[in-house]
């Protein structure tokens, strides 16, 4: 992730963030079986306000999915492609509060854990589909997040971090 550092002088601060990364399912089995695949790569962004107590923050962010596969039916564990495509795209919403651990002997490094809502999106759509026959539904459930930034200037910062959602 890319990040924005500190906006103002005072305690609080507002900085924008975007996302790139990658994706892996726990269903495995479906996803493979539609998509050739149960992972794939991940595009986003948020913002992130700074709290006036220590290391308080908020964020709000959004990511997205979007891979495009074919239909299948499963007879006896066995899927069979259709050959209809289908696009499955899943766009969560997350908000999260956390906590930034301030480390004297590395000032630029600042690691980072939180934890949060997320509403997301899951559709999927195929050719010839009637509008019954496609999926738009919206799951809640919930994330948690750690990693670390490191400042690269007083505006930009370079991080990692690894996140699990349910």
């Amino acid at each position: 992730a890319v990040t924005g550092v500190q906006t103002c002088a005072l305690p609080i601060y507002v900085a924008g963030f975007a996302t790139v990364g990658n994706i892996t399912f726990t269903a495995q089995d479906s996803f493979d079986a539609i998509l050739g695949t149960h992972s794939g790569p991940v595009y986003g962004g948020g913002a992130r306000v700074g709290l006036p107590w220590g290391g308080l923050f908020a964020d709000v962010a959004a990511w997205r999915f979007r891979d495009t596969g074919e239909r299948v039916f499963v007879f006896n564990g066995t899927p069979i492609p259709l050959g209809i495509s289908t696009t499955i795209a899943i766009t969560p919403i997350e908000v999260s509060a956390g906590w930034q651990f301030r480390l004297r002997k590395a000032p630029k490094l600042t690691p980072y854990v939180a934890a949060g809502y997320t509403s997301m999106r899951y559709e999927e759509t195929s050719e010839f589909a009637t509008g019954s026959e496609n999926i738009d539904q919206n799951y809640g459930g919930y994330h948690l997040y750690g990693g670390a930034e490191y400042k690269i200037t007083r505006w930009l910062g370079a991080a990692g971090e690894v996140a699990w959602t349910t």
